[in-house]
């Protein structure tokens, strides 16, 4: 039967009527879900906050929408809870305003918010044991439990195969000291970009066990494994991701050995730090392949014998520190080649013959130690063509003549330590055309002359020492001018002194 036109007119009356509340019930559906603001309230509960972090959390009327409370972020269509963001913010003093309790106890209540995508507690006092609730958490994209200071451990990693979805991952300073299967359980995460495992005193992988790659991780891109003690076991593992990796951390561990040639195959990778190990064996020519590296940190190891010529291949290199090995023979010219580098420290080294003059070719480098060598014969005039440098640091090498006028050509620089070298000469008067140094050293070397008057020039230094030289003359009224001055050493010289500051 067809509708007459009183109903038809009933019928939209009806729907007009009910449109505006209607609307309004829909709107309140998108808002706070109440089987998950019940969970938030109980974590509060469980948690010791000192500093009124969750003071936005409640059941007051006007706190009766979660979405709206502190770290809390929901999605505006269903209402579910998807962020929940709670590191320690930092007062200002620079320390953690933390929330203190047990991560136990608070996992039943995280285990309720199941459409929770992102989860940070980083740098808070949680402590006890992982709970294995998190994995049932199954569309977390990225977890974040890192730098608590709580004790917190976790005695294996196999829940987290149940977040196949995750790409984010940092447990820096997590007890991961039972974990012994945790390289498989990483190896079952597809979707796994970025890996944070420092300062968790990880157990060496041991050879026995299988470490299969198979439906393991390809995207592995950032892997941080610092400060855990492993050994060279872990290379076997590591470099399954050799075709993914584009940033890795194995510093302050207990690698030994040579440096294997394999790093060479890391055809991706950006950011590469060794420091702190016991690498021996010279440094592989294999380097010079890894056309996208931009920051190599091999300090404080042991590695003997010669920089290899190679380096003047990574022309994407801009970080460079080799400081505190056993590297000998002289610098290579190579290094003019690395037109990208920004930061070079070879210091504490045992590298002898003279510094190059294609250090001037060196254009975009701001930072240079060549401190604690055996480095001999004059500072190159070269160095005024490095017009971008702010860190210069030359002390404790065999260096002779004088010191060069070009330095006044270096109007970057804030930084200049030529001590304990055999400098001769006078000081040039083109120090004064330095305008940006706010620290010089040129104490312990055979400088002689007066101080020049230019000194006075020099309106940022706040350090200067000059000491153990043999300067005579008078001590220049100029120095009243150097009103950002906060240290000076004018010692065992030949000065006369006078007050520069009389009133």
């Amino acid at each position: 039967m067809a509708t007459s036109p009183f109903r038809y007119f009933i019928s939209l009356f009806l729907l007009l009527l009910c449109f505006e509340p209607c609307l309004r019930v829909g709107d309140a559906k998108t808002g706070c879900i109440e089987r998950e603001r019940q969970a938030l309230l109980h974590f509060k509960q469980g948690v010791v906050d000192d500093y009124g972090l969750l003071s936005s959390w409640g059941n007051a009327e006007d706190k009766r929408d979660c979405c709206k409370w502190r770290g809390v972020e929901c999605n505006n269509q269903t209402g579910h809870l998807i962020r929940l963001d709670l590191h320690a913010p930092l007062d200002g003093m620079g320390f953690p305003q933390s929330l203190t309790g047990k991560i136990s106890q608070l996992g039943p209540s995280l285990a309720e918010l199941q459409h929770l995508k992102h989860l940070n507690l980083s740098r808070n006092h949680f402590g006890g044991i992982l709970p294995t609730q998190l994995g049932n958490l199954s569309n977390l994209q990225s977890l974040d439990l890192g730098h608590n200071h709580g004790d917190m451990s976790c005695e294996n990693l196999d829940w987290l195969s149940h977040l196949p979805l995750l790409t984010h991952l940092d447990l820096r300073r997590v007890n991961l000291g039972k974990a012994i299967h945790w390289p498989q359980a990483i190896n079952k995460m597809p979707s796994l970009t970025e890996l944070f495992l420092s300062h968790t005193q990880l157990p060496p992988i041991i050879p026995t066990i299988s470490i299969s790659h198979i439906n393991s991780s390809t995207s592995l891109a950032v892997l941080d494994l610092s400060s855990n003690g492993l050994t060279s076991s872990i290379y076997p593992w590591l470099f399954n991701f050799s075709s993914s990796l584009v940033h890795l951390d194995l510093s302050m561990n207990d690698l030994n050995g040579s440096i294997p040639d394999a790093f060479g195959n890391m055809t991706t990778l950006a950011y590469l730090d060794l420091s702190g190990n016991g690498l021996g064996g010279s440094i592989p020519d294999a380097f010079g392949d890894m056309t996208t590296l931009a920051y190599l940190d091999l300090s404080s190891n042991e590695l003997p014998g010669s920089i290899p010529d190679a380096f003047g291949d990574m022309t994407t290199l801009a970080h460079l520190d080799l400081h505190s090995n056993h590297l000998n023979g002289a610098i290579p010219d190579a290094f003019g080649d690395m037109t990208t580098l920004a930061y070079l420290d070879l210091s504490s080294n045992e590298l002898r013959g003279s510094i190059p003059d294609a250090f001037g070719d060196m254009t975009t480098l701001a930072y240079l130690d060549l401190s604690g060598n055996e480095l001999r014969g004059s500072i190159p005039d070269a160095f005024g063509d490095m017009t971008t440098l702010s860190h210069l640091d030359l002390h404790s090498n065999h260096l002779n003549g004088a010191i060069p006028d070009a330095f006044g050509d270096m109007t970057t620089l804030a930084y200049l330590d030529l001590s304990g070298n055999g400098l001769g000469g006078s000081i040039p008067d083109a120090f004064g055309d330095m305008t940006t140094l706010a620290y010089l050293d040129l104490s312990s070397n055979e400088l002689r002359g007066s101080i020049p008057d230019a000194f006075g020039d020099m309106t940022t230094l706040a350090y200067l020492d000059l000491s153990w030289n043999e300067l005579r003359g008078s001590i220049p009224d100029a120095f009243g001018n150097m009103t950002s001055l906060a240290y000076v050493e004018l010692s065992l010289n030949q000065l006369e002194v006078i007050n520069l500051w009389k009133s």
